[in-house]
């Protein structure tokens, strides 16, 4: 295990760091003392807001106001007031929609079941039921007005209700300063203890993928295969994050002290953790493709090498897809409105952009035919060239004037293609003019020369005969044609063999005495008898 990829590992703890950011700066609720000197009528919802916006400013002697408290009852208000906004916080607050389902009216929800005057706002659980959490409609006197707040039974059961938190260790021992709301509705002690904890997360999930990794390495050297090798070597790095993600994750109930401090960190470690399996589903997809690459059976088949690049970046879009998909589904975004989205929008940029889908099937089908492949020697109409790029869109071919000819897929999957490449021996044709003077013996000593010179040929390839045949009667010379087939697939070498053949060929007709003949015309003047 090196440093580099210790720092690798922690880069990738930084990207959820600032994904967790992008997280945190989605709109929430934001509790702010409600304007009630405005002249407004007082609601539940109201005065909620009101409460937990004076309790997490730290204003608890603001808080205790709305709390119902007989005169001269002997308890402490104000602590009464903290530890009512740590119940809420922990216990209600977690529910993103709870306030929203509290009654906005000045009259409370009167349709609740319960007296007028009241009014349920949420429960908090409890053994054997969960018990209610209730506002009542008092009359304030010092402020001449109606005004809700929290009903003495319910003020009555908050020492109980604090005291089954699993948080009030942290609660008791912590400043007060701590455990005021910050930025993002987080307490201060959460945004000072979350990049810890990550970082110490990190450096756990470090040592334990290097643990892992010490353990499994005399099993990886009993193993005959190679796949379990690539497999550790490339699943580290993901492993590593899942590990860091899930010990965050863990560590969280204890370091957490408001509950939707507790849901947002939870969501955001649910999207860590399946961002990693899809890390993982990756790297997996990678090592098949290099096992696929290595394979017998591709050293069998190398002509369907072509098709692994265009299978490899459709496995990495697919992942892709779905990671992105899955984790906005889990952020709570609509998936299915945006794949009905996509879908409608993907058939108007399919029917606009016809002509560039039908040159990418027209790349696949290349792919999968393997007409051609990278490197061979092609005839494609007039265009005679090396194939130099096969793309998803078009096809590039090098001509022997070293020029560059782009031909679109969906063209090309229509038209002839000749691949010279994929011959496995070549044929040597030629025709020869013999001048006329030749005698017929000697055009028959002459073709039997060349047909055991031709025939004797090393690289001759027998399975088909040598022809050395006198095929017309030409203006100016008897036409003599050759063609024979060469155990060579190399058009350089051919050349090479042609070029040799043709030069014994001349010194065959010089030794024998013929001449080859040159375009000549004989004009007879006939002139007319004089009377």
């Amino acid at each position: 295990m090196s440093f580099r990829g210790f720092r690798t590992s922690f880069r990738l703890l930084g990207s959820l760091c600032v994904a967790l950011w992008v997280v945190l700066a989605t709109p929430r609720i934001a509790f702010a003392d409600a304007d009630t000197e405005s002249g407004e009528a007082d609601t539940p919802r109201r005065a909620i807001e009101r409460f937990l916006g004076q309790t997490a400013a730290g204003r608890y002697a603001e808080a205790a106001e709305d709390l119902e408290i007989y005169p001269h009852e002997p308890v402490d208000r104000q602590r009464l007031a903290k530890l009512l906004g740590a119940v809420i916080d922990r216990r209600l607050s977690a529910d993103p929609a709870w306030l929203n389902q509290v009654s906005d009216a000045p009259t409370g929800d009167t349709k609740d079941g319960i007296a007028p005057d009241q009014d349920e706002v949420g429960r908090i659980p409890a053994t054997p039921i969960a018990e209610p959490v209730r506002m009542r409609r008092v009359y304030v006197r010092e402020r001449g007005e109606h005004r809700w707040l929290f009903s003495h039974k319910t003020v009555q059961r908050v020492p109980g209700w604090y005291q089954r938190l699993d948080d009030v260790w942290l609660r008791e021992h912590l400043p007060d300063r701590l455990l005021r709301k910050g930025p993002k509705g987080f307490v201060w002690w959460e945004w000072l203890a979350l990049p810890v904890v990550l970082g110490a997360s990190g450096v756990v999930a470090w040592l334990l993928t290097l643990l892992l990794e010490i353990l499994i390495r005399p099993l990886l050297r009993r193993s005959t295969t190679r796949w379990d090798e690539l497999l550790v070597r490339r699943l580290r790095r993901p492993v590593r994050v899942l590990l860091a993600v899930m010990l965050w994750g863990l560590a969280m109930p204890y370091v957490l002290i408001t509950g939707s401090a507790e849901r947002i960190v939870t969501n955001f470690a649910r999207v860590g953790f399946l961002l990693g399996l899809f890390f993982c589903i990756w790297r997996c997809v990678a090592v098949s493709v290099q096992l696929i690459r290595e394979s017998e059976w591709m050293k069998a088949h190398p002509s369907a090498m072509a098709v692994i690049p265009l299978g490899y970046r459709l496995a990495e879009i697919t992942v892709a897809a779905l990671a992105v998909v899955t984790t906005l589904q889990e952020l709570g975004y609509p998936v299915t409105s945006l794949v009905a989205g996509l879908g409608i929008g993907g058939l108007a940029v399919a029917l606009a952009a016809q002509k560039t889908v039908e040159h990418v099937f027209g790349g696949v089908m290349l792919s999968v035919d393997q007409p051609m492949r990278v490197g061979d020697l092609v005839r494609v109409d007039d265009v005679i060239g090396n194939v130099e790029q096969i793309g998803l869109r078009s096809t590039s071919i090098r001509t022997i004037d070293r020029s560059l000819v782009t031909i679109p897929n969906g063209k090309l999957a229509d038209m002839k293609i000749e691949c010279m490449q994929a011959r496995d021996h070549l044929r040597l044709f030629f025709q020869l003019g013999i001048t006329y003077d030749a005698s017929v013996e000697l055009l028959e000593k002459l073709r039997d020369a060349l047909s055991v010179y031709v025939k004797g040929h090393p690289k001759i390839w027998s399975e088909l005969p040598v022809r050395v045949h006198l095929t017309g009667f030409g203006e100016s010379a008897l036409t003599l044609e050759i063609m024979a087939w060469f155990d060579e697939s190399d058009w350089d070498r051919f050349l090479e063999i042609r070029h040799g053949v043709m030069l014994q060929v001349i010194r065959i007709i010089e030794q024998h005495g013929a001449r080859i003949a040159f375009p000549t015309r004989t004009l007879h003047l006939v002139s007319s008898a004089k009377n």
